[in-house]
C-alpha cells in the first residue's frame, strides 16, 4: 500500500523507535528526511507509542489522540532549505525530542483517520516484540519477518506430528478414515469398532 510520504514517515518512525529504543536516532532521523536530525533521548515517548501497534481497533484513536495531545501537536505550513511548502507538526526552532513527538503522534494519526489503522502492527510469534506497519498489498501481515512465520508455522507443524492421530481427528463412524499422513497419498484406513 502507497502511504503519502509524510506521513509514512511518521509512522514508520514510530514502529522504528519502538523496535529499537536505544537505536542511533540521528541516522534513522536522516533516513526519513527530518530536518536537522540529531540525538535525543525518546525512550519514555517509545514506550508510549508501542499500544498504538497493539491495541484494539477501537482503542487505537484513543491512544493516539492522547499521543497527539501529549505532543503538543500543531501542524503548520513551512519553507525552509529551498523547499516547497510543506507541513510540519511543530514549530522549527523546537527541540528534536518535541518535533519527533509530534512527527511521529501526526504520522500515527493520520494512517488512522485514513482508515488503515489496521495497518499498524505487531509480530504474533510468541516472544516477538517487533511492531510494523503493513504496507502488503492485501494488509493481512502477521508476522515482522519471514523467519518469525516460519518458526511459527515449523512448532504448529510440530505439535500436530506429536498428536497420537498423526494430526487428524479421529473417526467415531463405521465409515473407514482418509488420512494422508504420514504417506505422499492419501490411503483409506480401516476404522476398527469397539
Amino acid at each position: 500500500m502507497q502511504f503519502n510520504t509524510y506521513t509514512a514517515a511518521g509512522a514508520h518512525i514510530a514502529a522504528a523507535l519502538v523496535n529499537s529504543p536505544d537505536g542511533e536516532l540521528t541516522c534513522l532521523l536522516r533516513e526519513y528526511g527530518v530536518h536537522q536530525a540529531g540525538e535525543a533521548d525518546l525512550r519514555w515517548w517509545t514506550a508510549r507509542l508501542r499500544p498504538a501497534f497493539e491495541t484494539s481497533a477501537a482503542a487505537q484513536a484513543v491512544v493516539v489522540d492522547a499521543l497527539l495531545v501529549d505532543a503538543d501537536c500543531r501542524p503548520r505550513l513551512v519553507s525552509h532549505d529551498g523547499q516547497a511548502p510543506h507541513i510540519h507538526h511543530a514549530p522549527l526552532d523546537a527541540p528534536l525530542d518535541q518535533r519527533v513527538m509530534a512527527l511521529t503522534a501526526a504520522g500515527l494519526a493520520q494512517l488512522i483517520a485514513d482508515g488503515a489503522g489496521a495497518r499498524l502492527g505487531h509480530c504474533h510469534r510468541d516472544g516477538c516484540t517487533v511492531v510494523f506497519v503493513d504496507t502488503s498489498r492485501n494488509g493481512r501481515r502477521r508476522y515482522c519477518s519471514v523467519r518469525c512465520a516460519n518458526v511459527t508455522n515449523v512448532a504448529r507443524h510440530r505439535a500436530r506430528r506429536t498428536l497420537p492421530t498423526g494430526g487428524f481427528p479421529q473417526s467415531t463412524g463405521s465409515r473407514p478414515a482418509v488420512h494422508s499422513f504420514p504417506h505422499r497419498h492419501p490411503q483409506v484406513v480401516p476404522v476398527r469398532q469397539p
